[in-house]
């Protein structure tokens, strides 16, 4: 078979394209360029090139310089375009139906003489995966995938998030599928960049692990044109991302009205009602509906046009997956532990709740316009506006060891709000400009259930029932507004393209974290909590002689962005890009110096992240003189990214000056449920403590070098494309936090058998004040200690009384990945096309950064020794992954089309570690310690004597992954979940409408196929938010030998089935569920 497109020396006539080509990484638009030759093959001085939008009858002109070459920016995205191409003496060439692709300068080479290639661009879109035509062009160089409207039509989306359509690059990896988070070569998930039409629609706070400010992205999925991701463009606007900078565009109006009229529906009956296993019924809701509308037009045709969408989405009766909890589970917690609670609650007053559902709704609606107005055929402007509002309901502190009543619940409020305008302007035939100016507001704000301090019971196997209002919740209120322009300039010079410009953002932020508030309480077990005996307490007050109006902090972030690039076509077969991006970041300054924490620990806590970051890049593409498209591209660059603003606010909300917090890990003397009133614990028996966040000198915000290599080639079959590709990152600038308060390990014991340094006081490893659930700072035996009780165990035995947590964030240039994929692709022709991706990863960090709250952050940051800088196997790395797509079209009635699509993931699970079940090094955090593997019998004491040590042996050797770590440390991330294997298919059937241009649509999306045709296939098999299974209590160590002593109890934490995302309820993934859509095209 003959290939209609060629890409090399060989071809004759008009060849175009789709190029995936690094023009303007921050726009909405598209670009087309080629080079036009006469039949003698030398180039075509002065040839007049008209590219007309054939919708919308944009035109914009270009002239060849003395090489024959020619470039158009600032195009509309999509089509079809007709081009053509005339010089007096040499001939006119046409094409019709020509598409171009976001973000790229997309070929249209010509030869004025002899016969026209056959080019039919509209036959020919490509299956966006990675592998296809859009592969072949002279400037495509690094690594990414374009998503087009007709793919997005075509395959499976239930929840209609942008995500669905992202995980179609097998580079990416939804590594939780439930939250939508998506990691890009085992990257951190809140460091990819999500834009739409260039505005940045990325969590302006880094609160969500799926990096968007609301649950699904801010642009309903119907008003979204085409989707580019890119993972290595060395483009040097590219900014903001180190992961994936994900770009989509919005639709447009034109000289014809349109528009669409929607609506979809599933209920709890339309989803897998019982997972093998589970004792209740899918509650995660009781139906979800959205509809929608769009509708698009000229207001002066030729000139003017508008397009605006409206859309709502709404869940009734959201709930939670009790399966990964320890509700009703043997050793857990039963009907009748939550019954004895509520009793308590209710004696004293209040009313808390269960663990059923409440009757609650979660809305989310979203409207915008946009207009377009060719001012002239030099000059092309857009304006568009954007809202959206989201009243979510939330779920904290469900997880394999945590269970939370209704009245802990909230909800959270949110709104975001956007306009934009931007300015494409053709001032010669070798200059062109694009502007772009947008302002983004943002407010969201934690709504509880209740009006209580948190309180939380212990119970055996370190499981937790928590009620009251949760603790970050007393009082959360966050707002941003984000200022942002764009500028660039491309100059074309003979063979050069130079594009030089800046960018500049300026965020605006407040946020109101009163953390503990109200007060946190903790209970060492139920009985306790009957009695009132708390043996932890924390509450935050304002500082002597100030009020609560001294915790909200209000800072500035802001960043400007400078670039320039050369791109050199040096000769047809090679081409070359390289530049330079400069960032320099600008902090508002943080006025509250603390004396105190520079005396104890050298760090001035007002210094901030200031340094330029400067970032070279180079890419090349080589195409080969060959039958068939053949090209060799990579390039390597420095790419920086903007970390997690929420990170950075640390270091003005927590300077120890703005508010005191006593945190007793004892009987703190007395208890108050009155929220207004929070119990304040007498100053002679404990001191109210600073927290402090710092950032170390000379930090710089995140940043990665990436390169990478390919091969791409037309294999002889149906233009069936294959590739080979590897790319790799290298951290420059990595971040991880240091705790400082855990100070220097205790003098009379400072190492554990196992090389760890010890921060327990000397009664925190006399194994005699162990309980059930091992050595818990506050207890003996199980029971909180006295307030006066000097024989307590205590962790950070060096800390000053008056100092709290004090984190420091600083750089590690520690932390690496590496990425081979191979693909096959078959573009969508004669009806019918498919791909097939393998991705292989391997990827090392520091520390997961899986929190918006730094303490958190090093709290999860698995570890031998506190603040170790060591690089471990990345949380995010999905090591193996295969994605496959089918799309296939016929019109069995008339011209209605049947489409059925489908998408194939297989994949290995996620990576989890194993841990001790409490505190082993006494630095204060309990879920961090990597376990150690005992040799053999009498390495280690167990409290239950032979009988207990027997048992554990006999269930090491049952897990021999664990075993072959006899007499070590199991390093973090070393194993892996079950692999995962989930189809997803889309059939939608067209009719006709009520006038002969109009047509109807139904649609059936079926997600995980696998667990419809057998309960058992399509789950998810997953080891939690903190990815960890624990083995054996710490319980103390032997005064005579050294040796740690284990409480193992035969329970350890086994995987769970996936239901629940991150507080937001169980969201179905690991089950079967249809969702039914009609659609109305006008």
């Amino acid at each position: 078979m003959t290939h209609p497109l060629r890409m090399s020396k060989l071809t004759l006539g008009l060849v175009a394209a789709l190029a995936a080509a690094p023009a303007f990484a921050q726009s909405t638009s598209a670009g087309v360029g080629g080079q036009v030759m006469s039949a003698a093959g030398q180039p075509v001085a002065g040839a007049e090139v008209t590219i007309t939008h054939t919708e919308s009858g944009t035109v914009s002109r270009a002239t060849t310089d003395a090489s024959g070459r020619y470039n158009a920016r600032g195009l509309r995205v999509g089509g079809p375009y007709t081009i053509t191409i005339t010089k007096s003496g040499e001939g006119t060439k046409t094409e019709e139906g020509v598409f171009l692709n976001l973000n790229q300068v997309n070929t249209v080479n010509a030869s004025l003489g002899g016969d026209l290639a056959a080019t039919n661009l509209d036959a020919v879109n490509v299956v966006a995966t990675a592998g296809g035509l859009d592969l072949f062009s002279a400037t495509k160089m690094g690594s990414g995938t374009n998503v087009t409207r007709e793919t997005m039509d075509a395959l499976p989306s239930a929840n209609r998030n942008i995500q669905d359509y992202i995980r179609l690059d097998p580079r990416i990896s939804q590594v939780s599928k439930a939250d939508g988070a998506i990691s890009a070569g085992g990257q951190n998930t809140r460091y990819n960049a999500i834009r739409i039409d260039g505005i940045s629609a990325s969590d302006p706070f880094g609160l969500g692990s799926n990096n968007l400010p609301t649950e699904r992205q801010p642009v309903s999925m119907d008003a979204i044109q085409e989707i580019n991701i890119d993972l290595a463009n060395y483009d040097t606007t590219i900014a903001g991302g180190t992961g994936a900078v994900i770009n989509a565009v919005t639709k447009s109006g034109t000289n014809e009205f349109h528009g669409t009229v929607y609506g979809s529906y599933r209920d709890k009956d339309m989803v897998r009602s019982r997972l093998e296993g589970d004792k209740q019924d899918f509650n995660g809701f009781k139906d979800e509906k959205t509809y929608g509308m769009t509708f698009g037009g000229p207001i002066v045709k030729d000139k003017l046009f508008f397009f605006t969408n409206y859309e709502k989405y709404e869940r009734s009766g959201g709930g939670v997956s009790l399966g990964e909890s320890p509700y009703n589970k043997a050793g857990g917690i039963s009907d009748a532990d939550i019954a004895r609670v509520q009793k308590r609650m209710s004696d004293l007053g209040y009313q808390v709740g269960g663990v059923g559902a409440l009757n609650n709704k979660t809305e989310i609606e979203e409207y915008a316009v946009k207009l377009d107005w060719n001012i002239n055929e030099n000059h092309r402007a857009a304006l568009r506006y954007n809202k959206m509002k989201q009243d979510v309901v939330r779920f904290p502190k469900v997880s394999n060891s945590e269970i939370s009543l209704s009245d802990f619940w909230y909800t959270q409020p949110t709104e975001y709000e956007t306009w934009m305008g931007e300015l494409f302007s053709d001032w010669s035939e070798n200059f062109s400009t694009e502007f772009k100016v947008s302002h983004k507001d943002y407010s969201s704000n934690r709504v509880a259930a209740s009006h209580l301090p948190q309180i939380r019971v212990r119970f055996d196997n370190n499981n937790s029932l928590y009620l009251g209002t949760e603790q970050n919740t007393h009082t959360n209120l966050v707002e941003s507004k984000e200022l942002s322009a764009f500028g660039a300039g491309t100059w074309y010079v003979g063979d050069h393209t130079v594009k030089f410009g800046f960018d500049y953002t300026d965020n605006d932020l407040m946020n109101f974290y009163g953390r503990n508030l109200y007060g946190a309480y903790e209970f060492a077990n139920l009985a306790a909590f009957e009695a009132g005996t708390p043996s932890a307490y924390q509450v935050r007050v304002p500082r002597a002689g100030g009020s609560l109006d001294d915790i909200p902090a209000k800072f500035h972030l802001k960043n400007t962005g400078l670039f320039i690039q050369d791109t050199w076509a040096i000769n047809y077969n090679l081409s070359l890009m390289f530049g330079v991006r400069v960032d320099m970041p600008d902090f508002s300054t943080q006025r509250l110096y603390n004396p105190r924490i520079e005396q104890l620990y050298g760090f001035n806590n007002t210094k901030l992240v200031d340094k330029k970051l400067f970032q070279p890049r180079v890419g090349f593409n080589y195409t080969f003189d060959s039958d068939r498209p053949t090209q060799l591209r990579g390039g390597v660059g420095l790419f920086g990214g903007a970390a997690p603003n929420v990170w950075l606010a640390g270091a003005y909300q927590n300077t120890g000056l703005n508010y005191a917090e006593y945190n007793l890990t004892r009987n703190p003397g007395g208890f108050s449920f009155d929220a207004d009133n929070p119990f304040i614990p007498d100053p002679s028996l404990a001191s109210a403590r600073q927290n402090v966040d710092l950032i170390a000198p000379g930090t710089r915000l995140p940043s990665v070098w990436k390169a990478n290599l390919a091969f791409d080639h037309e294999l002889p079959w149906y233009g069936i494309v294959a590739s080979a590709e590897l790319l790799v990152t290298k951290v420059k600038d990595g971040l991880y936090f240091d705790r400082l308060d855990v100070m220097t390990p205790n003098a009379n014991r400072s190492v554990g058998q196992d090389g760890r340094a010890l921060y327990w006081n000397d009664y925190g490893m006399n194994g005699a004040n162990a309980g059930s659930n091992g050595m818990q700072a506050g207890q003996k035996n199980g029971r909180a200690c006295t307030a006066t009780d000097q024989t307590c165990p205590s962790d950070r035995v060096n800390r000053p009384s008056d100092i709290g947590d004090v984190i420091l964030l600083r750089n590690t240039d520690k932390g690496r990945g590496s990425q081979a994929t191979f693909s096959l692709a078959k573009p969508l022709t004669e009806n019918w096309g498919w791909s097939l991706g393998y991705t292989y990863t391997q990827a090392k960090e520091v520390s997961p950064l899986s929190s918006s709250q730094n303490t958190s952050n090093w709290n999860n940051t698995l570890s031998l020794n506190a603040n170790d800088n060591v690089a471990y196997n990345s949380r995010y790395a999905i090591k193996d992954r295969i994605t496959g797509t089918l799309e296939w079209k016929h019109n069995f009635f008339g011209d209605n089309a049947t489409r059925v699509g489908l998408f194939y993931e297989g994949r290995s699970g996620r990576p989890y570690s194993y841990v001790f079940y409490n505190d082993v090094n006494g630095d204060g955090a309990g879920t961090n310690d990597l376990f150690y593997v005992p040799k053999g019998p009498g390495d280690v004491i167990f409290t239950g004597g032979a009988d207990m040590e027997k048992k554990f042996f006999e269930w090491l050797a049952q897990n021999p992954e664990l075993d072959a770590y006899r007499g070590s440390v199991v390093p973090a991330n070393a194993h892996r979940a079950k692999w995962v294997n989930s189809f997803d298919v889309r059939i939608s059937q067209e009719f006709p409408g009520f006038a002969k241009t109009h047509k109807g649509e139904i649609a059936l999306d079926i997600m995980n196929v696998g667990n419809l045709l057998n309960k058992k296939w399509g789950l998810i098999d997953d080891y939690g938010f903190y990815a960890t299974r624990r083995v054996a209590n710490y319980s103390g160590i032997d005064p005579a030998t050294g040796k740690y002593l284990y409480n193992f109890t035969g329970r350890t934490d086994n995987s769970s089935i996936q239901e629940n995302n991150n507080d937001k309820g169980n969201t179905a993934v690991s089950r079967w569920s249809m969702q039914l859509t009609v659609k109305y095209k006008f």
